[in-house]
């Protein structure tokens, strides 16, 4: 439990700190960089993206069969576990590699007509050392999951915040010396080998990690395909959904258009990053409890207490962008990026309900009921596709954000909800019940808000930070009053009482 709150803390921890580091780093990257290279960035990293569905899903199965492990207490399967994953991973890494150089080739024949020269070599060397990361990271996701299924969440989250740090102060000193985008590229890489070096040295030594290459199991090892299987048809899914739009936007508009909607993606990023960061810490527990066929009332109230939380936090995030998101876009990247705040409000309404529902995913792939929703998802990105190219090609990026959140809203919120009462027996009516009840609260934020726009001019950061503490603040004191129960309101007062009795203010408890 302790690990959960460390990770759960340490990832809004991270979350705020890279994000504020971001607030200043961004505008002289781009002033740095210009659009050219930054969509250049932008490009390249949308066409290796796709190579990440070469893992084939296998990595989301780690946790499920190291929980079977654990709970029959087999130690030895545990190290024919991990040997196992590090071979397929190992084999799968040089997959990455042939499949990554056929892409350099193809990705210039795609381009041609909208890239110079100059470019596309650029464009090629960004590619080559994205392949070599990701096969690394393809190779240490073994002992990354391992860290994840002990739950030694505490660990992982400073090292991803140590490396969140260090790599934009890194990347200043590279832009100031006259680096650009294959500079920031390497960078990226040299940080990410560290990072994937610390986390193997801690998993040696606290979990004792150890790896045995003899004595693998054909049937645990087709068991695992089987489940990965409809893993890997839902990471192509995600491809498709999120990164086809900056390929088709590269091949019919350029690098420009491909700039701006990387700044407005880059919005649904962070918006994402405040849900799942709570999903993933308790994700180990779900599959615990499946593992040892705990009653599904115990996963609803993990999946309606989890949902709750964040939905605070996601509805905060899209309330406080939905208000001065424009006049801080506008300050923060340029004018020239005013089309970005539209494309960042359409991608983040896409995954809205999703990042308050995603535990209900791992519940899903911790009882193997993850089939149905890989094949209806990955038709649904089909669609998107035929939806994007013409969407785009009439209104550039906001087109093509427009098309995702249409499809997204059909697929992962409609169905989703259907698909996890009617088949997976999760009880979705209490679950919007438990939402609905907290909306009362939300009137006066919304009030506030309203106000702050209409009256309200942003000139400047300081007027972004005291119009986001007066949000924030309206919030937190009406939905402490008018909607969280006692469960949440300990949750928050806990902590704080904590501090203020560290400080003096409050008196010991009795």
């Amino acid at each position: 439990m302790n690990q959960r709150k460390a990770g759960t803390l340490l990832s809004y921890a991270y979350i705020i700190i890279t994000n504020t580091i971001s607030l200043f780093y961004t505008p002289y990257m781009l002033r740095m960089m210009g659009q050219s290279e930054y969509g250049l960035y932008g490009t390249a990293s949308s066409f290796i993206s796709y190579l990440s569905v070469l893992s084939f899903g296998i990595g989301g199965a780690y946790i499920r069969f190291n929980a079977r492990a654990r709970a029959s207490g087999d130690r030895d399967e545990e190290r024919r576990l991990n040997g196992m994953f590090l071979t397929v991973f190992s084999v799968l890494s040089l997959l990455v590699l042939i499949v990554g150089l056929i892409f350099i080739v193809l990705a210039g024949r795609l381009v041609k007509e909208t890239f110079t020269s100059q470019e596309l070599f650029k464009l090629r060397v960004i590619m080559l050392i994205l392949i070599l990361n990701m096969m690394v990271s393809f190779i240490c996701n073994v002992f990354m999951m391992a860290l994840q299924a002990y739950e030694q969440f505490f660990f992982i989250r400073i090292a991803l915040l140590i490396a969140g740090i260090v790599q934009p102060i890194v990347n200043v000193i590279a832009l100031s010396q006259g680096g650009r985008s294959i500079t920031i590229t390497l960078i990226s890489f040299g940080i990410g080998l560290l990072t994937y070096l610390s986390m193997f040295l801690y998993a040696r030594k606290a979990i004792q990690f150890e790896v045995s290459f003899s004595g693998f199991q054909k049937d645990v090892l087709k068991e695992i395909f089987v489940f990965s299987g409809f893993l890997f048809l839902n990471s192509i899914t995600d491809q498709i959904t999120f990164s086809t739009d900056n390929v088709v936007l590269s091949a019919t508009k350029g690098t420009t258009v491909v700039a701006i909607y990387n700044v407005g993606s880059s919005f649904k990023g962070y918006f994402q990053n405040f849900s799942t960061s709570i999903s993933s810490v308790f994700s180990p527990q779900v599959n615990q409890l499946v593992a040892q066929n705990r009653p599904m009332k115990e996963l609803d109230e993990i999946f309606i207490r989890i949902g709750r939380i964040q939905f605070y936090v996601v509805s905060l995030v899209l309330i406080g962008y939905c208000t001065i998101g424009y006049d801080f876009v506008c300050l923060w990247a340029g004018n020239d990026y005013s089309d970005s705040f539209y494309i960042g409000l359409l991608l983040m309404l896409a995954v809205s309900i999703p990042s308050f529902q995603n535990v209900g995913l791992e519940i899903q792939k911790a009882k193997n009921k993850h089939k149905v929703r890989s094949v209806v998802y990955f038709f649904i990105a089909l669609f998107n596709v035929l939806m994007t190219i013409p969407m785009s090609i009439k209104w550039d990026g906001i087109g093509a954000a427009a098309a995702t959140t249409i499809c997204m809203f059909v697929g992962y919120t409609v169905f989703m909800n259907y698909y996890n009462y009617k088949y997976l027996g999760m009880n979705i009516p209490a679950f919007w019940k438990s939402i609905f009840s907290i909306l009362p609260g939300y009137i006066p934020t919304v009030i506030a808000s309203v106000l702050i726009y209409q009256f309200w001019s942003i000139e400047s950061y300081l007027d972004v930070l005291l119009a986001a503490i007066v949000i924030s603040g309206v919030f937190l004191l009406s939905v402490w009053k008018f909607s969280m129960n006692d469960y949440e309101r300990e949750l928050i007062g806990k902590p704080v009482r904590k501090i203020l009795r560290t400080m003096g203010i409050c008196k010991n408890e009795r």
